[in-house]
């Protein structure tokens, strides 16, 4: 049976690397979905915090398989401006999404990209298109549609957006870190630097758990970590471009979940305005992988038009 599973595995790797793709949009939905449940009857701050620490013991056993070593970071620096702007995105999105319907909030957690693509303009001085900034303007717009400033801004839908702000500088920062350190210390730091912060802000509100509200906040940890373990996997076997577009799927989690667990039925500007947003980031992300692999393709030129001279 086994040997059965492992020719499976080696002869539709695409199929496995998709699977392991959905899987993790509709982990990350659902941690969504358990954080605006639990933050029924805790505050959102006290959630992120005791979300954090629980992640640690999940990882352990990781370090003792491999030693401490697995979790050293070799840029200390970018790790704690990681720590910073993690804490800061996780607490506000906590917050944010308490008093959020989660098809707004997983459309607005799509803009990331965008948000990353503007960062790198103005802190790394990338050269962007035409084609690359119009995709911009249309995530911004779809981001209106789904906010719908002219009705009425909420706080809790602003909390998400920047959270997403905040995120997309983290994210910058894990891009530079995988240049050095490995993804179980990527993950670890990424849960340990929250802790100091995030405990700090849960002591003004502390309240102390019952058994099922701690059980479904190791629920909480557990798929959360297994997103963002399952994404790292997926994306690092898989191609971007093709993977994607079923992100689009995590809206469809998001309004599901919140159908079934609170009730939630989304007006039509969330569908049209997620739907804009998605297209947006998608483009965004598959013309970054291309400019990308042909930046690869010339290198590798230059560099086989140098030996062939040297010879």
């Amino acid at each position: 049976m086994i040997k059965k599973l492992i020719f499976f595995f080696q002869k539709t790797p695409l199929l496995i690397v998709v699977l392991v793709f959905i899987f993790s949009g509709f982990c990350a939905s659902l941690s969504a979905a358990l954080v605006r449940l639990s933050s029924q009857d805790l505050h959102p701050f006290q959630i992120a915090f005791i979300r954090s620490f629980l992640v640690i013991p999940i990882i352990i056993p990781f370090i003792y398989k491999n030693s401490f070593s697995i979790i050293k970071t070799n840029q200390p620096f970018f790790t704690f401006l990681r720590s910073l702007s993690g804490s800061g995105a996780m607490l506000l999105f906590f917050y944010g999404i308490s008093m959020t319907e989660l098809s707004k909030a997983q459309s607005l957690a799509f803009t990331i990209p965008i948000f990353a693509t503007l960062l790198a303009i103005l802190a790394f001085k990338e050269v962007v298109g035409v084609r690359r900034w119009s995709a911009m303007g249309l995530g911004i717009f779809g981001v209106l549609i789904v906010l719908r400033p002219d009705l009425e801004m909420s706080f809790g839908p602003f909390c998400v957006l920047l959270a997403c702000l905040l995120w997309s500088i983290s994210l910058l920062l894990a891009k530079k870190l995988t240049e050095t350190d490995n993804n179980v210390s990527i993950t670890f730091w990424q849960s340990a630097g929250v802790i100091p912060l995030s405990f700090i802000a849960a002591l003004f509100v502390w309240d102390w758990l019952n058994f099922q509200q701690f059980i479904l906040l190791c629920l909480l940890a557990l798929v959360a970590t297994l997103a963002q373990l399952t994404l790292n996997f997926s994306l690092k076997r898989g191609e971007i471009s093709f993977l994607l577009p079923l992100d689009y799927l995590r809206l469809l989690w998001a309004v599901w979940l919140g159908y079934i667990i609170f009730g939630e039925v989304p007006l039509q500007n969330i569908w049209i305005g997620g739907s804009i947003i998605v297209a947006a980031t998608t483009y965004i992300s598959i013309r970054e992988n291309y400019i990308l692999n042909l930046n690869k393709t010339k290198d590798k030129q230059k560099i086989n038009k140098q030996n062939n001279l040297n010879i």
